[in-house]
């Protein structure tokens, strides 16, 4: 997916004395700062070490960020430049699958921290896990179609898989009818989760 780079909304932040903490809480493009390694270093000694684990502000133990929310410590490819100069910095996708993960996590982080706990009890690393898209291109039950994406680990762990990054095993992509029927499933699922009914909480997220 190609699209323009984004920031967050720029919100303020200010300490008990009303001093201006914003640098301290938000990285630059406007999303919150969480345990990750920020360290400005060249593509070649990036690491799946440098992405965040609990999503904790290290500053302020009760603030977190997850999806879209928490800043990125670097692309997860080289970043390149279109003939025209136009800069290609792809990033993580923060959305759907790898949200639902890190917000599980977070908010079993936060239950334990509430009963005693010291520090985040539960993890959700990009680099240590995997993520899958199935996006419909096509409506009808029999003669629709779906892009199925996966891909393990979402943030390339060069150091566990040193040719490509990622286990070739549990990435692929592919088009079909299949895609679509697991397509139409997820949704009667996810709708069924929304609304709470019987058994709910036993279906897979």
């Amino acid at each position: 997916m190609l699209i323009p780079p984004f920031a967050g909304v720029g919100l303020k932040a200010c300490d008990r004395a009303g001093a201006d903490i914003t640098a301290t809480v938000f990285a630059p493009n406007g999303f919150m700062k969480v345990d990750a390694d920020y360290t400005a270093k060249p593509f070649e000694e990036w690491r799946a070490r440098d992405w965040p684990r609990t999503y904790q502000n290290p500053n302020y133990r009760n603030l977190f960020a997850v999806g879209i929310a928490f800043a990125p410590p670097h692309a997860i490819s080289k970043p390149m430049k279109s003939p025209n100069g136009t800069p290609i910095n792809p990033t993580a996708p923060r959305t759907g699958m790898p949200s639902a993960a890190m917000g599980k996590a977070v908010a079993a982080s936060i239950r334990d921290m509430l009963k005693g706990a010291p520090a985040p009890t539960h993890t959700a690393s990009m680099a240590e896990a995997g993520a899958v898209c199935v996006a419909s291109t096509g409506a009808h039950l029999f003669k629709g179609s779906a892009a199925s994406i996966t891909v393990f680990p979402v943030v390339p762990d060069r150091d566990t898989y040193p040719q490509y990054g990622r286990d070739v095993d549990l990435t692929f992509f592919e088009v079909g009818l299949a895609g679509h029927w697991m397509k139409f499933l997820l949704h009667h699922v996810f709708i069924y989760q929304a609304n709470l009914r019987p058994g709910w909480s036993f279906l897979p997220d």
